[in-house]
């Protein structure tokens, strides 16, 4: 149970990790650049195995023609790795930057891990091209290349979204987005593309709560790079002043095609958080049962159970109260998991202290059931799997109260 607590921690670390590379430098860029020799492109690249990369990655390529021509990209995926680098991650206090190097280097690396890359040429105007180059190159910089990384609403995917737009804005023109037909929840979306990872779903449905549940919009939707790419294939360049429109994309190109889906098949069902978590209630039936029947109390047990509880308690408490990460500040598991577990995991050693535990485990039925309540009025969605695990906190609070009614602990 340990092993799994310390994976669940590590995939939603992973998780809010989405897109990162490792440092690179930033070439000096060239002052002068004639507009009419560049090509500016999106680069979508599709999902890779691990989990940092299940929803794919986005940046953009600049090129320019002839004997002094450059191929580079613009990725807005870095960080740089420090010893408290989780610390601030969880705070929602971690700082990604922009980095530009060889375009060559960047497909290398998406090659060898299986992934295809698409490139979208954008349908610009020379003195568009330009000006995105520009903007990026200034984005670039030194002192304006850090950003703080949101993964749902600032990462590598809308920020060249909004590159783009700002530089069609100079130009008196915007992007035409086609709404899409059917839209869904942050959670539907996390879930789909990481349904082949349920330990990583589990995780981030415990700790992100109930905002996650509002339906994005479309434009919402395009921190997702695969829909970012799906939303630039239709989207429209409008003339502000005639309200002439043409296609935001003038080519799409399949720049490397991975025969094989590189991510990896489904988790057995044996080994996935709701095939443990019921394990887990069989051996605490087992217990209780046995506990009923010899009239005597496994401390023990729930001394590891309420162990976990605690430190996933003080996780959860962590991201509603300290962190800025959005889709943390409410959240109904913050009900069953508090840092209270402590009292049931030390004070039933001590005779003195057992009403006090009495009292904890009388106040925890009436927080299981309100968490309950809450699930079915859909107040937010919530993993199965934990279902299973309420149940056996609501077996050992049950089993407590009934020892200490048999004994005449008040």
């Amino acid at each position: 149970m340990l092993q799994k607590f310390r994976v669940w921690i590590i995939t939603i670390v992973m998780f809010l990790a989405l897109g990162v590379r490792a440092a690179s430098p930033v070439p000096t860029p060239c002052d002068s650049v004639s507009p009419d020799t560049l090509r500016v492109s999106l680069i979508t690249c599709a999902p890779g195995p691990e989990v940092y990369q299940l929803f794919g990655h986005t940046a953009m390529r600049v090129q320019r023609a002839g004997v002094d021509g450059f191929d580079m990209v613009f990725n807005y995926g870095v960080f740089s790795f420090s010893d408290d680098f989780v610390f601030k991650f969880t705070q929602g206090h971690t700082d990604y930057v922009l980095a530009v190097y060889d375009f060559k280097y960047f497909l290398t690396d998406y090659v060898m891990r299986g992934s295809t890359v698409y490139e979208q040429e954008l349908n610009l105007t020379h003195a568009e091209r330009k000006t995105v180059f520009d903007m990026l190159c200034v984005n670039a910089r030194a002192e304006n290349r850090v950003y703080r990384y949101n993964f749902l609403f600032d990462n590598c995917a809308t920020r060249p979204r909004d590159k783009v737009e700002d530089a069609l804005a100079v130009a008196g023109e915007r992007v035409v987005y086609t709404d899409s037909d059917t839209l869904y929840t942050f959670r539907e979306l996390i879930r789909y593309y990481a349904a082949n990872y349920p330990w990583l779903t589990f995780g981030i449905d415990m700790a992100l709560g109930g905002e996650l549940d509002q339906t994005a919009t479309w434009r919402e939707h395009m921190f997702v790079p695969l829909l970012l790419q799906k939303a630039c294939d239709e989207a429209v360049i409008v003339s502000e002043s005639t309200s002439e429109a043409r296609p935001l994309v003038c080519a799409t190109t399949e720049l490397f095609h991975s025969e094989e889906d590189p991510v990896l098949p489904p988790t057995p069902w044996y080994l996935t958080p709701m095939a443990c978590a019921l394990l887990l209630l069989a051996i605490t039936l087992f217990i209780t049962w046995r506990d009923i029947r010899t009239g005597r109390l496994s401390k023990w047990y729930d001394t590891i159970l309420s162990a976990v509880m605690t430190l996933s308690g003080l996780i959860i408490y962590f991201l509603v109260v300290f962190s800025e990460h959005p889709a943390t500040s409410f959240n109904i598991h913050a009900l069953w998991l508090t840092p209270l577990a402590i009292v049931p995991a030390v004070l039933p050693y001590i005779r003195k202290a057992m009403p006090i535990v009495k009292w904890y485990h009388i106040l925890n039925m009436i927080l299981l059931l309100l968490f309950v309540v809450l699930v079915l009025c859909d107040v937010q969605r919530i993993d199965y799997a934990v279902l299973p695990l309420v149940a056996v906190s609501a077996l050992r609070s049950l089993n407590f109260v009934f020892y200490c009614k048999r004994n005449f602990i008040r």
